[in-house]
């Protein structure tokens, strides 16, 4: 015969929740030489008397039926979620993408355009003649020269044409302009021609007299 109490508490839940379990003369036997499943029996004697004393005739409700295709919705909703999780983890995977290929290109594109742009010097050149005293910068453009001056001695009223002339002696226009009293005069204008084809730079009054004439580079 089995002698650890655990053997024998499981037989006294059986026949204490069991209302027609047979008779076990070892089993009484050994509960009355036991004290701990003496108490054992004793505490689901009480707990078959509780459950004796429920309602009549009330039984447990059974479990609904699960919806049909309840399962087929919860797996498509389950897919639906780890699909739209995807596209989110790759949408920005290609943002991030993207964003640092377009960073890139900008540097790059920077870094193309500061290093193979040569960077044309701007020739200065003064323009002293008389009363005049002026200073004119040229700066090369794509579509010719652009030309500041700046200067004092311009008769108040008069205007100057101002000109860049080609090696055989052409002069092209670069804009004209009015002296003001005592006033310096700073004015920017522009010539088609290029500052590398200029031999030189000048002055004139619109009937054709000279104020200066400066050979260039």
């Amino acid at each position: 015969m089995p002698d650890n109490c655990k053997h024998w508490k499981d037989l006294i839940a059986e026949h204490a929740l069991t209302a027609r379990s047979p008779v076990d003369h070892d089993l009484d036997a050994h509960v009355m030489t036991c004290t701990d499943c003496t108490a054992t029996v004793a505490e689901f004697r009480g707990i078959a008397a509780a459950l004796s004393h429920t309602a009549a005739g009330s039984k447990p409700t059974a479990p609904r039926a699960a919806p049909s295709g309840l399962d087929e919705r919860i797996t498509a909703r389950l897919h639906h979620a780890r699909t739209k999780r995807r596209a989110v983890r790759i949408a920005v995977a290609f943002a991030i993408g993207g964003t640092v290929a377009a960073a890139v290109f900008l540097v790059l594109t920077f870094a193309s355009i500061h290093t193979t742009t040569p960077v044309t010097p701007i020739e200065q050149v003064a323009l002293v003649a008389g009363a005049v005293h002026g200073d004119a910068q040229l700066e090369p453009r794509a579509w010719g020269t652009q030309i500041h001056l700046a200067g004092t001695g311009f008769t108040p009223g008069q205007q100057y044409n101002l000109w860049l002339e080609k090696a055989d002696g052409t002069h092209i226009p670069a804009g004209t302009f009015n002296g003001v009293r005592n006033t310096r005069i700073t004015v920017t204008l522009a010539s088609s021609l290029s500052a590398a084809d200029a031999v030189a730079i000048g002055l004139s009054t619109p009937n054709g007299n000279l104020i200066v004439r400066v050979a260039l580079n």
